[in-house]
């Protein structure tokens, strides 16, 4: 790629990570679109949170967080078309996030589906106003209310 059409694709783009030869030059830089960058650093604490959370590992939480976004870089084009781009982002966090997670949440998920019990999770345990969960979730705010609501019921029940 010539320099005039590397800097002109670069412009469009956050910096990212440099992949380095073995003689210190830069061979490659990846970078990030700025709303993909953006989306990331919106959601990245709650995600953290979430993640050690369920796997009980901070460090373990931001790796397993780390490779969910790598999922979603990889997808973005995909997440930017659908309807809901933070839909796309929790499936990818859970699916990790569930290989991995510990016993001290799987009694919850073994009474409430995955969506209950990452809304109680969100909401009771991660202290999330209502509508923040539910955009974390990539929901709206109604539905995300009804999921809590049965939740709580299937729960209480």
């Amino acid at each position: 790629m010539s320099t005039a059409v590397a800097g002109a694709v670069c412009d469009s783009f956050v910096p990212g990570v440099a992949v380095v030869a073995p003689g210190g030059r830069p061979e490659v830089e990846i970078g990030m679109p700025p709303a993909f960058a953006a989306f990331c650093l919106s959601r990245l604490e709650v995600y953290n949170r979430y993640v050690a959370l369920r796997v009980g590992d901070e460090m373990k939480a931001r790796i397993l967080v780390g490779a969910a976004l790598g999922d979603l870089a990889m997808n973005w084009a995909e997440a930017l078309e659908s309807p809901s781009p933070s839909v796309l982002a929790w499936r990818l966090l859970a699916a990790r996030t569930n290989r991995v997670a510990v016993s001290r949440c799987l009694e919850l998920y073994r009474v409430l589906s995955s969506s209950q019990a990452d809304a109680v999770l969100l909401r009771y345990r991660l202290w999330l106003p209502e509508a923040k969960a539910a955009d974390v979730m990539g929901r709206q705010p109604e539905d995300f209310g009804c999921l809590l609501r049965s939740a709580v019921r299937s729960f209480a029940a």
